[in-house]
């Protein structure tokens, strides 16, 4: 009954009730109980805590205030002291001492490698093919803007100088000579990526390589998920090639479909030959978003003359 006067009071003076309730340690619901009843439940449990134990809980806070509810509860039984995360919480609740926690962005959700226009930055890599029973590789150098692939070729093996080849075909058919920013050059750490040639090569074009770290295919992630893309849709769907001819005339057919004819969920549906054409991100998001009122109002002019007719069909 006194806490239920001073409440009150603490009210009248402009005091919220919520305030008052949590600095003398009760519950809302048990304070409006002790209002309906109109009397105090005096009787307490015999497994409520003790006020020394209370004590070592509000001791190791103030000694360490990093430290969280369910921490301290297993500091705590380390002297012997045996109190639940939950019964740390409600003492800690009832002094305002509860801090929430903020959780740290894991490295790697971080976009380092965001380009804001096509030839920023090429990912190359190389998977396997199969032709006429025999291991070939397909290589592919795919732009991070527009996931466009620039360039690609089908090789007995992988050297320096397929890739030399390759950088060369892709500098050449996108003009890069041409224009005043080159492109960073996502590769992993490969010996034909790291040969002395092929790091003077991406030098004398003004390119900068970027090597990924080891055992971190995320680091060319959009490359990775190309190769499975062209694997599921493309390469798995034979045991085997019969011929290179035969391979390199079904892949650059799929190629040419994945650049200009396949729509790309990252892209808004566009198609990579498109966004890498567009050059703007901005621009593809109001054509996007445009596209999408042209359909919404169509409908809704379809759907109500449909419902018109109807209704003039009944009377």
């Amino acid at each position: 009954m006194r806490i239920i006067d001073e409440v009150k009071q603490l009210k009248a003076a402009g005091t919220k009730k919520t305030e008052a309730l949590r600095a003398f340690g009760v519950c809302r619901s048990t304070y409006y109980g002790w209002l309906q009843t109109g009397m105090v439940d005096t009787k307490a449990s015999v497994q409520r805590l003790t006020d020394g134990e209370r004590k070592a809980v509000i001791d190791i806070k103030k000694a360490q205030p990093q430290l969280s509810h369910r921490k301290i509860s297993g500091y705590l039984r380390w002297d012997g002291i045996w109190v639940s995360s939950s019964s740390c919480y409600r003492i800690l609740k009832a002094l305002n001492w509860v801090q929430p926690q903020r959780m740290r962005e894991a490295p790697w959700k971080v976009a380092h490698y965001e380009p804001f226009r096509p030839n920023t930055i090429w990912g190359e890599d190389w998977t396997i093919l199969t032709i006429a029973g025999l291991r070939y590789y397909l290589l592919t150098i795919i732009d991070y803007f527009s996931r466009y692939i620039v360039a690609w070729g089908i090789v007995r093996s992988v050297t320096q100088k397929e890739v030399r080849n390759l950088v060369a075909l892709a500098y050449m058919s996108e003009r890069i000579d041409e224009k005043d920013h080159k492109p960073m050059f996502r590769v992993d750490k490969g010996s034909p990526n790291m040969a002395h040639s092929t790091k003077r090569l991406i030098k004398d074009l003004e390119m900068m390589l970027s090597p990924a770290r080891a055992h971190r295919p995320t680091d060319n992630s959009r490359q990775e998920r190309w190769y499975r893309t062209v694997k599921q849709e493309e390469i798995y769907c034979y045991p085997t090639y019969p011929t290179e001819d035969i391979a390199r005339y079904l892949l650059d057919r799929y190629i040419h479909e994945y650049n200009d004819k396949r729509p790309h969920q990252a892209l808004w549906n566009f198609t990579p030959g498109y966004v890498h054409r567009l050059a703007n991100n901005s621009l593809l998001l109001e054509l996007y978003k445009e596209q999408v009122q042209i359909v919404k109002e169509r409908r809704i002019t379809f759907n109500r003359s449909q419902r018109t007719a109807i209704a003039s069909a009944s009377n």
